[in-house]
């Protein structure tokens, strides 16, 4: 059983590789976005500011900028809302068809305890009926 165990553990180590470097690459390319979109987002700032400190003055070119700040970070936080609830509704569905499965896995494993009184009833019948359950579990995973 510990053999069986340490197998399904390595290969569910294999399988999640691929996914972790995924997930590295995709961290760093994020920040390396958020950090030139934060630039970005400073210059025009800083442009604007010098834009309408030339028509109008300091203190109205600085409230202008704070309305401006205020109206990006409202921006922000609203999608980052709207994210939020997106990834919590796809976790919960993602939970639901987890425990789904999972109950459908306990039958199957109640039905193995079961195994054992069913062969000495009737080895003949029992046998078919695995064989055609692990082939059915077998087709499903392809």
């Amino acid at each position: 059983m510990e053999h069986l165990i340490s197998q399904i553990a390595q290969a569910a180590a294999r399988g999640l590789e691929p996914s972790t470097g995924r997930i590295q690459r995709s961290v760093v390319g994020a920040a390396v976005t958020a950090i030139f979109a934060i630039l970005a987002l400073l210059s025009l700032f800083a442009t604007a500011w010098f834009a309408i400190f030339e028509r109008q003055g300091p203190v109205v070119a600085s409230a202008y900028m704070t309305l401006a700040a205020i109206v990006v970070a409202l921006l922000a936080w609203g999608v980052v809302a709207i994210l939020n609830r997106r990834a919590q509704r796809l976790w919960e569905e993602e939970r639901r068809r987890v425990a789904a499965a999972s109950a459908s896995r306990s039958s199957a494993f109640l039905a193995m305890t079961e195994l054992p009184g069913l062969v000495k009833a009737s080895p003949v019948v029992t046998i078919l009926s695995v064989a055609g359950i692990a082939y059915a579990l077998m087709k499903s995973r392809r």
